[in-house]
């Protein structure tokens, strides 16, 4: 607790003052009372009943969440264990894994492309029946051929992320005819898009 005369009055009027202009996330309850002796009284302890608040503590107004954050959220509880399980078996980065899926789909699974892909994973048809996979709307059937898919991927191109990722947007031969990722500014954005997820979700 701290007392300040009121002889240098102007001091006391001046703690205040700088307390209400200190940072607004520095400041907490401040109380204040004057005794017999004209003599005024600062804490933020009180232990007089007669100490009358003067500075309120802030409130913590909830961060607000975005729409994309509520869906990786419910997306992750969803399918998580399910993902995990899949890339485990397959010999993923589970991380990986679920980057595309944020990406590709934003962890719905009754998403369709314009182009036609479908589901968690945005397999198209053609890739989808290679792999066996004959319901993409089926979350387990669809992110089972897409981490087998994304696993024969990353094989195929030494584990190179980049190119696997590039493949797995634009098809394989077109990785292969450029020698890396092909000149298509979406797909370019699209290997950095998983890959900045994907580093969102390892540090998660």
């Amino acid at each position: 607790m701290c007392r300040l005369s009121t002889t240098p009055c102007l001091i006391a009027i001046g703690a205040v003052i700088i307390l209400f202009l200190a940072p607004f996330s520095a400041r907490a309850e401040v109380y204040t009372y004057v005794d017999e002796n004209d003599t005024v009284h600062f804490t933020n302890v009180p232990t007089d009943p007669q100490f009358k608040m003067i500075i309120r503590p802030k409130e913590e107004k909830p961060k607000a969440v975005s729409a994309a954050s509520e869906k990786d959220q419910r997306g992750q509880k969803e399918f998580g264990r399910l993902i995990e399980a899949k890339s485990y078996q397959y010999g993923l980065d589970p991380a990986l894994v679920k980057a595309v899926i944020a990406v590709e789909s934003e962890f719905n699974p009754r998403a369709v492309s314009e182009k036609g892909a479908r589901g968690l994973m945005q397999l198209m048809p053609m890739t989808a029946d290679e792999l066996g996979v004959t319901n993409s709307f089926d979350p387990e059937a669809n992110i089972d051929g897409g981490a087998r898919y994304l696993k024969y991927l990353l094989d195929y191109f030494n584990w190179d992320i980049d190119l696997a990722l590039a493949a797995y947007h634009a098809g394989m031969m077109r990785v292969v005819r450029h020698t890396g990722i092909p000149p298509i500014p979406a797909t370019h954005q699209y290997v950095k898009k998983v890959k900045k997820v994907y580093q969102k979700y390892i540090l998660q």
